[in-house]
């Protein structure tokens, strides 16, 4: 009986001949079309890792929104231009299907303009000459209709001041009379050469389907959230500020690793009832103090209670640049940004945020118009006073004081008023007056004349008359 050795089990290897190894490698990379003299191939289908090359652009007033839709399909996506985003979908047939497909299911994701088609210029042109296109075949003659204005946006959109330095090459093509860029495409290269020079070769590369440079993915942008699902229900603000800072910690660690800052802060609460309670925190100042954070949340949602209990807690911080503060040796070091803005979140808790602010003049000639906007906290603002130069200033009084005044020849001369500390008596200078009126589509319209006057104390107030009434008011006193 024989037994079996390691080498009868064991296939033996044939002989390999030199035919064999070159057909091994024309079949695992066959060779590239010819490219016909004078006309470059503008529908790529063969790289040489015989991948087939696929490219889907999506339009829209923003690139922001566009972003998070791409991510969703590939990870090699490129913003272009500021309303343009572009994606490698090659290898997503197998997943998705054909080309027709990726761009129904890209507008099934929410981009309202999707084409598909082998070059990056051709799906941009495309994706802005309508709403969605699939291209696989010939480019040159899927390009041919579009306008040549869309060329013209989208290299404008690009910013690139060598395309649209004066002379615009499109000012020349528009009085030529070109319309299309299939007309712009099948002119020759030589003659196009000759009166636009390099610009007019780029512009007819791009109005082909040609992309002047291979796709360059965007480094992903790294989010800062944390999220925690709770075991129980939380439905009160004590047992919620210790999830706040098991999730504020990580994130301001991570912040400052990053050398960031949070410019604004996102609390996302889902509810008991699977609603969402969301509250987004505008913070005055790129901050990262997580007890800050902390107190600034919780005296929002005081403010702001959810309708139910909380189940799943998230925070998201928007990173900004950290703040260098360089303070003087020579002046009192102003309150941080953290310290006012929980200030006035504790003010806009007391009294309400419509009532917490800085006031504002109004671009109105209505006298003593004002708005109340948020705190702005910017280390190293000089205040006015600090200029060097003192300017009157105008105290006025809220509301108006009504006083008596005694007219000779169309102009004030004495102030009588009941009240102490007021300003009041004998006019020695007066100008004036000055008529304003407006606001005749509200109630009620204001009608008056004012004037500012030296007093023989050497006190100076302005005051006013309405002459719908014929009353004069008291509206301040200049220091």
């Amino acid at each position: 009986m024989k037994v079996p050795s390691y080498d009868d089990l064991t296939p033996s290897i044939p002989d390999v001949e030199p035919a064999d190894v070159f057909g091994s490698v024309d079949r695992l990379m066959p060779p590239p079309a010819p490219v016909g003299i004078g006309r470059e191939r503008s529908a790529r289908t063969l790289v040489s890792s015989g991948r087939i090359e696929l490219y889907a652009a999506l339009h829209g007033e923003s690139a922001d929104g566009l972003v998070a839709i791409a991510h969703e399909f590939s990870p090699r996506i490129q913003r272009r231009g500021t309303t343009d985003v572009v994606l490698d979908v090659s290898g997503l047939e197998r997943l998705l299907g054909d080309a027709a497909t990726i761009a129904a299911e890209l507008a099934r994701a929410g981009a309202a303009r999707v084409a598909v088609a082998p070059s990056q210029i051709a799906a941009r042109l495309l994706a802005r000459g309508g709403n969605v296109s699939v291209v696989t075949g010939d480019l040159e003659a899927a390009l041919s209709t579009i306008p040549l204005t869309v060329l013209c946006e989208l290299v404008a959109d690009e910013g690139n001041p060598a395309e649209i330095a004066h002379p615009s090459p499109f000012d020349v093509m528009q009085r030529w009379g070109l319309k299309t860029l299939g007309e712009f495409a099948t002119l020759p290269a030589s003659e196009l050469s000759a009166r636009l020079g390099q610009r007019g070769i780029r512009l007819q590369r791009l109005a082909r389907g040609i992309d002047p440079r291979p796709l360059v993915p965007d480094p992903d942008s790294v989010r800062f959230v944390q999220s925690m699902e709770l075991e129980w229900p939380i439905d009160a603000l004590e047992p919620l500020s210790f999830v706040f800072a098991r999730l504020l910690e990580p994130l301001s660690a991570a912040l400052e690793r990053a050398d960031r800052g949070a410019a604004a802060i996102r609390v996302d609460l889902r509810l008991t009832n699977r609603a969402i309670h969301t509250r987004a925190l505008q913070l005055p100042a790129a901050m990262r103090d997580p007890r800050v954070l902390r107190t600034l949340l919780l005296l929002d949602l005081e403010s702001n209670p959810p309708a139910a209990a909380i189940d799943i807690v998230t925070i998201e911080a928007d990173p900004a640049p950290a703040r260098i503060i360089q303070y003087s040796l020579l002046e009192r070091a102003l309150p941080s940004a953290e310290t006012l803005a929980t200030l006035t979140a504790r003010l806009d808790a007391l009294v309400g945020a419509d009532r917490c602010g800085s006031p504002v003049l109004l671009d109105t000639f209505r006298p003593d118009a004002f708005e109340l906007v948020s705190f702005s906290t910017h280390p190293g603002t000089v205040a006015p006073w600090h200029s060097g130069t003192l300017t009157p200033c105008l105290r006025r009084f809220r509301p108006p004081v009504a006083v008596r005044v005694t007219v000779e020849h169309g102009r004030p001369v004495q102030i009588a008023i009941d009240r102490q500390g007021m300003p009041g008596g004998r006019v020695v200078q007066a100008a004036g007056p000055w008529r304003t009126s407006g606001g005749w589509w509200d109630q009620p319209p204001w009608d008056r004349d004012e004037w500012d006057v030296m007093l023989r104390d050497g006190g100076a107030c302005r005051i006013s008359r309405d002459r719908h009434s014929g009353v004069w008011f008291l509206e301040g006193a200049f220091d």
